[in-house]
């Protein structure tokens, strides 16, 4: 019999899901007559699902390489046989939350039930809940550990298994290569009839308090607020720590205001993608808001919109990032041997401007994992609308802290008769104009993405357009202190260019910085424009 056939019954024989299983059944019968069925069916067992530093992300069905209950149920006897063996004789504490996506209810409680039947103190969050709240849980209830079922922006077909580590932050890659082998020994039959004797429990409390703390009042409590939590799980909580600061006037985009799975009015559930904050725009305009905002699904990221010129538009990541940091960096509590980061693929301007203000400064790879273990961090942030603005407390991207954060920076501001984009162009005038944008080219497959940097390496070019590359910079190589990565760097004259594959999705991404003098505005927004169109072509 055909390898793969016999491979596919083995695994129907052992999937506790009575749908997955007869999917699979059902595609093996077809896959025997028919050559796409066969290419589905191989595409499912094209090796284990990669447990990587995100945990795992993938489409929703049956088989080894998509996201079902019997993957992870696997994945969950290895994670806790790593906590088993990597802790005192006290049993582990893990800690599980879950969003709204299809199946991660049913996910957590497989997660719930094989943890604590393994002997783990397994602790789960209400459902449907924003995954900054089960990265403070783990921290604030001094776990080992957690486990959130969420694929975040992903498409509506995916889902995810995202691990945290004692410090409430992602885990990074030695960890993820721990726990991967552990998997990777587990047999396929993990008992069905599990012990399921955790615990619920609810720190929704505890966060709000924590919120109240980062930012304790508003003095402007008539600041018009339009807000989407894009079919995701942010509303609740967001709305409780509005009424606690006493905000009296929140719109909520109607259509998408509560969670669904199937994320019907976007493209892509992710506020960075075209269209899809036109709703929460068209909202503001109609109620003449002082601010918009959008929270991804999972509510980790933040998206700002701000009117400019009577039009509204959304602030780029690098642009809140700038401004919260800003914010940060005036705040007499800030202390002095604080760390601010950003990602090597964000703007430079954060790190020089903790250096001229005596803080210290950190570049770190993509991912909030690596800023989650930076020791004494105060602020750290990624381009892709990312921020983690109380790492005392939440040690992960947190979409609802950096929202309440923008709210009493503008707050403060409108006092000042100031606005954000005023406050930006004060910052650049002070510390050097410093401009990004990002191009991302969708492609048919993960691998394709690898395969084009690997050419790129190989014959790199000596211009892009009229832009003359002074070094190219291999980043699997290392670079500065930072760990291999895939990826390379063109430096620039007054600028830089990173290009380096997603890491969860089938896209090569690529990130711009142009820097000059806030006099020469119109000459660097020139430059940058011509590299975005010259980069957009060159990648296809």
């Amino acid at each position: 019999m055909n390898p793969l056939f016999e491979k596919a019954k083995q695994w129907a024989l052992h999937d506790p899901d009575e749908n997955t299983k007869n999917e699979l059944k059902a595609l093996i019968q077809e896959a025997q007559h028919d050559e796409s069925s066969l290419q589905d069916l191989a595409d499912r067992f094209n090796g284990f699902l990669e447990f990587g530093t995100a945990g795992l992300r993938a489409e929703i069905g049956a088989g080894e390489s998509r996201m079902n209950r019997a993957v992870v149920r696997r994945a969950t006897a290895g994670l806790s046989q790593y906590f088993l063996k990597n802790s005192s004789n006290k049993a582990p504490v893990l800690v599980v939350g879950n969003d709204a996506r299809f199946l991660s209810a049913e996910f957590a409680q497989d997660v719930c039930a094989v943890a604590s039947s393994l002997g783990l103190e397994v602790l789960q969050l209400p459902t449907n809940n924003p995954t900054p709240l089960l990265a403070f849980s783990v921290k604030h209830l001094n776990a080992q550990g957690g486990v959130m079922i969420t694929a975040s922006h992903n498409p509506p077909k995916d889902n995810g298994y995202k691990v945290y580590d004692e410090f409430g932050a992602g885990i990074e890659p030695p960890t993820a290569a721990k726990i991967s082998s552990h998997i990777t020994e587990q047999a396929l039959n993990i008992d069905s009839s599990l012990n399921k004797t955790w615990q619920q429990i609810d720190t929704r409390k505890e966060y709000l308090n924590r919120l109240q703390v980062v930012v304790p009042k508003i003095e402007l409590k008539d600041l018009k607020l339009a807000y989407t939590p894009l079919h995701g799980v942010g509303k609740d909580l967001f709305l409780a720590a509005l009424a606690n600061l006493g905000m009296q006037q929140v719109f909520v985009v109607k259509e998408q205001a509560d969670p669904d799975p199937t994320f019907n009015t976007v493209a892509f559930p992710n506020p960075e993608e075209p269209g899809a904050t036109d709703l929460l725009i068209e909202l503001a305009n109609k109620v003449d808001a002082d601010l918009a905002i959008a929270h991804d699904p999972d509510a980790d990221r933040c998206a700002i919109g701000v009117k400019e010129s009577n039009k509204w538009r959304m602030l780029k990541g690098d642009e809140l990032g700038i401004l919260l940091a800003w914010w940060i960096m005036q705040k007499t509590t800030t202390p002095k041997n604080g760390v601010f980061s950003a990602s090597i693929v964000s703007s430079s301007l954060v790190l020089k401007m903790a250096i001229a203000n005596g803080f210290n400064s950190e570049v770190t790879l993509t991912g909030m994992k690596w800023a989650g273990h930076i020791k004494n961090l105060v602020f750290g942030y990624e381009e892709a609308i990312g921020y983690s603005v109380d790492p005392s407390a939440v040690s992960d991207k947190d979409g609802i802290s950096a929202a309440l954060l923008t709210i009493e920076l503008l707050d403060w501001a409108k006092r000042q008769n100031k606005s954000l984009l005023s406050i930006l162009d004060d910052i650049y005038a002070q510390y050097g104009l410093h401009l990004t944008n990002q191009v991302s080219v969708r492609l048919d497959h993960v691998d394709l993405a690898k395969e084009k940097l690997k050419k790129l390496i190989a014959n790199p070019p000596s211009h892009l357009g009229d832009e003359a590359i002074a070094e190219v910079i291999d980043m699997s190589l290392g670079y500065q202190h930072l760990p291999a990565s895939s990826g390379v760097i063109l430096i620039l004259t007054d600028g830089k260019i990173i290009i380096r594959p997603s890491g969860t999705e089938p896209k090569i991404k690529c990130y711009l910085e142009v820097v000059g003098t806030l006099a020469n505005k119109a000459f660097v927004e020139k430059r940058l424009n011509d590299l975005t169109n010259t980069m957009e072509g060159y990648l296809r």
